[in-house]
């Protein structure tokens, strides 16, 4: 884990223009060491809480996190637990709901902070948006809008994924990470390959538990909560129709919204694909 220096950090990842409206804490909860951040004005439309996805972290989305802030929201952020500058072996969890508790931590810390705002949505990408979607499953979720980008159900090839980590089963403790190519800005994929947060060796134990968490979906019962889905229907990181259709079933007054040529990682696409992504966002968020 990188020690945090705010200045340095807010230097590299493009967001020192926020510093004035920029706090971060550290939050403990039963065995979680949590790094949070906020970046909150005075005066403003509502608040956001980002969840991002599985070997990412809060600096990740400076781009989706400056377009917000330019619309006038105040934003709530976290690293998930092995990720960025939170405790944990890089990459791990041992059960999915340790991060659905990281979230709820978050949220109690900063209401106990102060920050009530009756208009408080979330956005969540990808492992990010599982993670809501548990979340709602609880009963915990209070958020007013819920937006799912790229959500992770289930990974691309999954059929064939499974039966590789029955092959692996417990002997292997770490596989070698391939950067994948999920999006189109080259910039971008260079950016993910230099950032020192990000890791390079996976834990074969995050599939299991993300394997024990997805045989548990189908019991998820019918919700009458709608989720706002952007997709990008060139990702090959997530099955994408497979994940829809269960989202639409089990969230039937839902709204899927697909990105012609999108990768996986919408925020950071090429400009033309991010800015209509964040276009869908902004409409959705004022309606």
């Amino acid at each position: 884990m990188v020690s945090f220096e705010k200045d340095k950090y807010l230097s590299f990842y493009g967001l020192e223009q926020w510093s004035s409206i920029h706090e971060s804490a550290r939050i403990y909860h039963e065995n979680l060491e949590v790094f949070c951040q906020s970046f909150v004005p005075q005066t403003r439309k509502g608040l956001i809480t980002i969840v991002h996805g599985y070997l990412d972290h809060s600096g990740a989305f400076t781009k989706l996190i400056d377009f917000l802030l330019s619309e006038g929201y105040g934003i709530v952020t976290f690293d998930l637990p092995g990720h960025g500058h939170s405790f944990g072996e890089r990459g791990d969890i041992n059960d999915f709901n340790d991060y659905t508790a990281a979230l709820h931590a978050v949220q109690c810390h900063f209401r106990e902070q102060g920050l009530n705002d009756t208009n408080w949505s979330v956005i969540g990408h990808s492992t990010g948006a599982a993670i809501v979607l548990n979340s709602i499953n609880s009963g915990r979720s209070s958020f007013n809008k819920t937006v799912m980008v790229a959500p992770l159900v289930q990974p691309y090839w999954w059929s064939f994924s499974k039966i590789g980590v029955k092959i692996i089963g417990k002997k292997v403790k770490h596989i070698k990470r391939t950067f994948r190519k999920n999006s189109s800005d080259l910039e971008y994929l260079q950016f993910v390959k230099d950032d020192p947060l990000q890791f390079s060796r996976l834990p074969v134990n995050w599939l299991h538990s993300f394997t024990k968490w997805h045989n548990n979906l189908p019991n998820y019962p019918i919700s009458e909560k709608h989720l706002f889905i952007i997709q990008g229907n060139d990702d090959t990181t997530v099955d994408w129709k497979y994940n829809i259709r269960f989202l639409l079933e089990k969230f039937p007054t839902s709204q899927c919204i697909l990105i012609d040529e999108g990768n996986h990682q919408l925020f950071n696409e090429r400009d033309v694909i991010r800015e209509t992504t964040f276009y869908h966002i902004k409409s959705y968020l004022a309606e």
